[in-house]
């Protein structure tokens, strides 16, 4: 319990439970309660559900004002199960009025909750940087009108649901997109679901973000003819993430419209059907595994085919 009268606003009290540990569906109870005058708001109360060592991340249950002056019972249906751990914390925030928060009756149970769905495990999810990463979330229970539905990231970003599809009569999905990824998406979200008596929070997923990868070198060159260019990919040096699957060399004329894209699967590769007497610039560019796996095409090499009729070896 927290007297707030003397508080000044925003100063915090946290009570958190022993790490807890479950093998099957499980909700835990509790009762909050937020007494003042009429009208009035003491502070807030947040629960936060650490998974393992993880940070706190986000709430995934709030409350404040004004009083309630009864007590009132909230379920939290945690699908984190052994051998995962999980912690939950309770916070008390201070408004600078006078009043009391208190939390009471903290019952971990042995069966799902009554009126709130709890999650499947979610899986993590791998993408490449630009693409969109979606999260699968099944809900154990039947849908209704009333529940809020959302992907909660632990640093704090939330992502927009895209759509509902019902699994069978008692079960429901709902997808989530992560879009425009950049590296600082990565990291572990979890599914919440808020209903009238509480909130179901599922375990966290991790979302690993890969660059594509780009050569650090360019090509070089090996050897010169008036209608080809023997080149070394010279890609073993890469900015970005592998693995490589697949090579091509872009090449095109320093000055005119000709452009080609060329797959490659050695080290060394012969670029033919040149024009003589010709400049043209060489790239090479790298794919590493899942949609948009391409890099940006690496350093330039240029390079110029002999003249027609130049001997290539001279006597």
């Amino acid at each position: 319990m927290v007297n707030t009268s003397g508080r000044f606003a925003g100063q915090k009290a946290l009570l958190l439970t022993p790490q807890l540990r479950e093998n099957d569906t499980h909700c835990v109870t509790f009762h909050y309660y937020i007494g003042g005058r009429d009208s009035s708001h003491p502070g807030h109360l947040n629960v936060y559900i650490k998974e393992n060592n993880s940070p706190m991340g986000m709430p995934v249950w709030n409350v404040s004002g004004p009083a309630t002056r009864s007590w009132v019972q909230i379920e939290l249906a945690v699908s984190t199960y052994w051998p995962n751990f999980y912690q939950i914390v309770f916070e008390a925030v201070t408004s600078g009025q006078r009043g009391l928060l208190a939390i009471k009756d903290i019952v971990v149970k042995g069966h799902q909750c009554m009126n709130t769905p709890h999650f499947l495990t979610i899986k993590g999810v791998e993408v490449n940087a630009g693409q969109t990463a979606s999260f699968h979330c099944t809900v154990n229970g039947r849908k209704k009108d009333n529940f809020r539905l959302w992907l909660q990231g632990i640093g704090g970003r939330e992502a927009p649901m895209r759509s509902t599809k019902p699994w069978n009569n008692r079960r429901f999905i709902g997808t989530f997109d992560v879009k425009n990824t950049t590296k600082g998406d990565s990291g572990r979200y979890r599914c919440i679901i808020h209903s009238e008596k509480g909130v179901g929070v599922s375990n966290y997923g991790e979302l690993t973000i890969k660059q594509p990868p780009v050569p650090i070198a360019p090509p070089q060159l090996t050897a010169v003819g008036a209608t080809y260019l023997w080149i070394q990919l010279n890609a073993n040096s890469i900015n970005g993430d592998g693995p490589i699957i697949e090579r091509e060399v872009e090449y095109r004329t320093v000055s005119g419209t000709m452009y080609d894209l060329q797959p490659v699967d050695k080290t060394t590769h012969k670029i033919g059907h040149l024009d003589p007497d010709t400049e043209y610039e060489i790239s090479v560019l790298l794919t590493r595994p899942l949609e948009g796996g391409t890099g940006a095409p690496g350093p330039l090499l240029r390079a110029k085919t002999k003249c027609a009729g130049e001997s290539i070896v001279k006597i």
